[in-house]
C-alpha cells in the first residue's frame, strides 16, 4: 500500500509537470505574439505551481511591462534579482518599472549597479539620465544624456529630456535647440512645442510662446497645461484680446487646473 502511494504521488509530479510544459509552451506563444494579457495569465498559472520558474518570473514580468502593470513586473524583478537569475537584466527591468512607477532614486541605484561593470550599456545610459533629470540634477542628466544621444541621435524621448535639463540649469537657447532636433524627427510631438512655448513665455517672448502653445494643443487637444500657459501669455500680448485669454484660462480651469482658476479669478471677473 505505501508503495502503491508512493507511486501514485510520483505519477501525480510526473502529470503535473507534463501540464506545466503545456503550459510553458502556450504562454510562450503569447508573448511572441504579442499577446500579453493571455500570457501573462498562463505564466500565473506556471508560477502558481512553481514559485521560483526563473523563465516564467523574467516572462512575466515582461507582459507586465507591456499591460502597463509595473507593479507586477517590479515585484518579478525584485525575485529574480534576490534568487540571482538573469539578473542584470532583471536590474534593467526594475529600473525601467522604477521609472514608471516615479521611483527615480531607485532607477539611479539600478543603473549604477548596471553601469558600474556596463559602461557601454545605452539603455541604463538613457535612464539614469530621464531620471537625473526629474530628480533635479541637471549637470548629471546633460552628460548621461549627450553620451546617449552621441549612439542614438534620433531618440525623441531623449532629446526632449535634455532639452529640459539644458533649460533647468539656466539655458533655454540650448535647451530649445533640443527641441527643434526632436521636432524635425517627429513634428508632431505635443510636449517639445509645449517646452519651447514656455521658454519663450519665461523670456517674455509672448507671441513666440503662444504660436508654440497653438501646436501643442493642436497636437493634443487636452493639454490642459498648454490652455493655461497661452492663457498667461495672451493675458501679456498686445495682439491678443482679454477675452481670448479668459477663454483659454476658463477651459483650463473646466480641466481642473490651479494655475488657471488663480489667474481666472485675478483677471477675468
Amino acid at each position: 500500500m505505501r508503495v502503491l502511494l508512493l507511486s501514485l504521488l510520483s505519477l501525480s509530479v510526473l502529470i503535473c509537470s507534463c501540464d506545466m510544459t503545456a503550459v510553458r509552451q502556450e504562454a510562450d506563444e503569447h508573448l511572441k505574439n504579442g499577446e500579453y494579457e493571455a500570457a501573462a495569465a498562463a505564466y500565473d498559472r506556471v508560477i502558481k505551481i512553481e514559485p521560483e520558474d526563473k523563465y516564467a518570473l523574467y516572462n512575466r514580468a515582461l507582459a507586465n511591462e507591456k499591460l502597463e502593470e509595473f507593479d507586477k513586473a517590479y515585484d518579478d524583478y525584485n525575485v529574480l534579482i534576490r534568487i540571482r537569475f538573469n539578473s542584470r537584466k532583471a536590474t534593467l527591468g526594475r529600473a525601467r518599472c522604477s521609472f514608471e512607477l516615479e521611483n527615480f532614486e531607485g532607477v539611479v541605484f539600478d543603473t549604477n549597479t548596471i553601469l558600474g561593470v556596463e559602461p557601454e550599456n545605452l539603455e541604463a545610459r538613457s535612464l539614469r539620465g530621464r531620471a537625473y533629470v526629474k530628480l533635479g540634477y541637471n549637470n548629471n542628466a546633460i552628460e548621461d544624456l549627450g553620451k546617449y544621444l552621441n549612439e542614438r541621435p534620433d531618440d525623441v524621448q531623449a532629446l526632449i529630456s535634455r532639452g529640459a535639463a539644458w533649460t533647468r540649469a539656466g539655458n533655454g537657447v540650448v535647451g530649445i535647440r533640443d527641441f527643434d532636433k526632436a521636432l524635425k524627427i517627429d513634428p508632431n510631438l505635443p510636449v517639445a512645442h509645449f517646452n519651447k512655448a514656455a521658454i519663450y513665455l519665461f523670456y517674455e517672448n509672448y507671441d513666440e510662446a503662444i504660436d508654440n502653445f497653438d501646436l501643442a494643443i493642436e497636437n493634443k487637444p487636452d493639454y490642459v497645461e498648454a490652455y493655461t500657459r497661452r492663457g498667461m501669455a495672451k493675458l501679456n500680448s498686445s495682439f491678443h484680446s482679454l477675452a481670448s485669454a479668459c477663454a483659454d484660462l476658463k477651459k483650463a480651469h473646466e480641466m481642473d487646473d490651479e494655475l488657471a482658476t488663480a489667474n481666472l479669478n485675478a483677471y477675468c471677473k
